[in-house]
């Protein structure tokens, strides 16, 4: 029985021709694998998954023209600060397109009373403010939306005279910290506060809350005697 078997010649690798001499640095291959730096620039208000493309910087072959790098970008998760605790971006904004999103912490004194003044350092280190003047309340849960403050829409002109960025929004949600529990006097004087102000405004939780009011009914009892 005969067999006949069809391969790629080992020496010239089925070109069809072999070199004589072979290069010391590429073995005859005639080209290098070698690492290469490539320097990317992010752009402002580039979106998560966007691509960057690097024309013929791909693997490079004298048989053909070399191919594209393409880099997509993708954002860290949020929470993770990694090797740096300082940095901000990720660990206390998120983004959602082009908005961001921040909470912020306050206390039951600040949530009820007013009176106080945060500063939240911006991804690109401006400061943005958000306070509250005496006797504005804030709502538990209440979100605050500060137009213009969330993340640079992105544009192939960026800056110049030909276009001027615009921003997204930057939504901020209070977290208002409550006790576990009150001491007794702290418990009176809230007390105290709280019925004066119902009587100043002639507050009735049972008319307000929409309830039907409660029947007077007298409850008999009854039992079987033998």
């Amino acid at each position: 029985m005969f067999q006949q078997v069809q391969m790629h010649c080992d020496r010239c690798g089925g070109r069809g021709k072999s070199i004589k001499h072979v290069c010391a640095v590429c073995q005859g291959q005639r080209v290098v694998r070698r690492p290469t730096t490539v320097s990317l620039t992010v752009q402002r208000g580039a979106a998560k998954e966007s691509r960057v493309v690097y024309e013929n910087e791909a693997d490079a072959s004298p048989d053909y023209v070399a191919g594209d790098l393409i880099v997509t970008l993708m954002e860290k998760e949020a929470g993770d600060p990694g090797d740096n605790p300082d940095r901000v971006d990720g660990v206390f904004f998120r983004r959602r397109d082009n908005d961001l999103f921040w909470k912020e912490v306050i206390s039951l004194r600040e949530a009820w009373m007013g009176d106080w003044t945060r500063n939240i350092t911006h991804l690109d280190g401006h400061i943005v403010q958000l306070c509250r003047k005496r006797g504005q309340v804030v709502q538990p849960g209440h979100v605050e939306t500060v137009k213009g403050e969330g993340m640079p829409i992105w544009n192939e002109d960026g800056d110049s005279v030909y276009h001027t960025t615009e921003f997204g929004d930057l939504y901020v949600e209070y977290v208002v910290i409550i006790p576990d529990q009150l001491d007794s006097r702290m418990a009176d004087d809230f007390r105290v506060v709280w019925e004066k102000w119902r009587s100043n405004i002639m507050v009735d939780l049972q008319k307000d809350s929409g309830r039907p009011d409660r029947p007077n009914q007298t409850h008999k009892q009854s039992h079987e005697e033998l």
